[in-house]
């Protein structure tokens, strides 16, 4: 990947955070953090990764996209409207009462989307047996299963992911979310948690979310015709940047009033513009 190109994707990257927190304050409701921080992260897979036609999201022999994280739908749905899935114009209406984008995706009428986003664990069990069924047909499509490091706090998801990496699904690949700001803790969490995976036949990488240099070599790293499922563990910004900040608020609670959207944006376009 080339300067020009990492500069392309920055770009885009930008315009996407600026993008969430539009559609979050014309909601007056929605989580935005997690979805400004997953920006990077998304960009790369839908730009760099993923195989799809927007303009045929039904295409038998695309690769499928699921995740169990409803604070980061805000930013698929950007992400999607910027890579050509629909008019952007649906953003203004996030959640609203019978618009299209709703507080968490109906995969059955937005295009992009490839299955419903479940809160509940171990969701990434969905996403082994779309993988496995994926795995018989033509070109062996692959799915992108995002969830967070958080999924490890339960012994249910790690029992299924041992279940899985014993079952050996080449074309499934969970891509696992950490902020990776939070000291020395979280990141000798995750080195367990990747020994945990290595352990039971998964083929592990790590990265960081906004170098989509790293993210390229690991992701270019893996072989897709054979062996066990890919895990890759993304480091995502630790801290929003902001004087605005979603952290810690109920769901029903997150918010923007108009002016601190003015200023959210105001303050994204500066750091875009690297002052």
């Amino acid at each position: 990947m080339d300067d020009k190109r990492i500069e392309e994707l920055k770009s885009i990257a930008a315009e996407v955070r600026k993008d969430i927190l539009r559609m979050v304050g014309l909601a007056r409701s929605g989580p935005f953090e997690t979805s400004i921080s997953a920006a990077d992260l998304l960009v790369y897979l839908y730009w760099e990764e993923l195989l799809l036609v927007p303009a045929e999201p039904r295409r038998e022999d695309r690769d499928r996209f699921v995740t169990d994280i409803p604070a980061a739908v805000p930013a698929l749905y950007a992400v999607l409207a910027r890579r050509g899935f629909f008019e952007r114009e649906h953003l203004w209406h996030y959640r609203r009462l019978g618009a299209m984008l709703q507080a968490l995706p109906d995969f059955k009428r937005t295009p992009g989307i490839d299955a419903p986003c479940l809160a509940v664990q171990p969701a990434v069990a969905m996403a082994a047996a779309l993988a496995e069924e994926l795995a018989g047909k033509e070109g062996k499509p692959r799915v992108v299963f995002l969830t967070a490091d958080l999924s490890f706090e339960s012994e249910e998801f790690i029992g299924e992911m041992k279940y899985i990496g014993r079952r050996r699904i080449p074309n499934l690949l969970t891509v696992i979310a950490s902020r990776g700001a939070e000291a020395d803790g979280g990141s000798r969490i995750s080195e367990d948690n990747m020994e945990t995976l290595s352990s039971c036949g998964w083929r592990v990488r790590r990265a960081v979310s906004e170098d989509f240099r790293s993210l390229e070599e690991a992701c270019d790293s893996f072989d897709y015709s054979g062996g066990g499922p890919k895990a890759l563990f993304v480091s995502t910004v630790g801290e929003l940047g902001l004087s605005v900040s979603d952290t810690g608020r109920s769901e029903a609670a997150h918010s923007l009033s108009m002016s601190e959207l003015d200023q959210a944006l105001e303050e994204l376009e500066v750091k875009s513009n690297g002052h």
